[in-house]
């Protein structure tokens, strides 16, 4: 199960490129680490930089966040059951 608050509280904080890498495996480790990390951050928080930046995110239907379906599908990798669905409107420039 998929629980964000367990990393409220927590005195450790983890590095996915250092010795951490059974808490986030994102890229390998020790040796063999990706070269590329450094690339693949960046460019990861600029695109979701300029997508908030850009967009009004609203769930459809006048939906509540805490009413999010969160229900998870066992497999290789987890997947969410029922994919999030949301509206994303241009900010119009005035």
């Amino acid at each position: 199960e998929f629980c964000p608050e367990r990393f409220l509280d927590s005195s450790a904080t983890f590095n996915f490129k250092g010795n951490d890498n059974f808490h986030y495996f994102p890229f390998g480790g020790g040796r063999r680490i990706c070269p590329g990390i450094s690339f693949a951050v960046v460019n990861v928080e600029l695109a979701v930089a300029n997508l908030i930046n850009e967009f009004d995110w609203k769930l459809p239907g006048g939906a509540e966040c805490g009413t999010l379906d969160m229900a998870e599908s066992v497999g290789l990798t987890i997947h969410k059951q029922n994919p999030l669905k949301v509206i994303a409107t241009p900010y119009s420039s005035k």
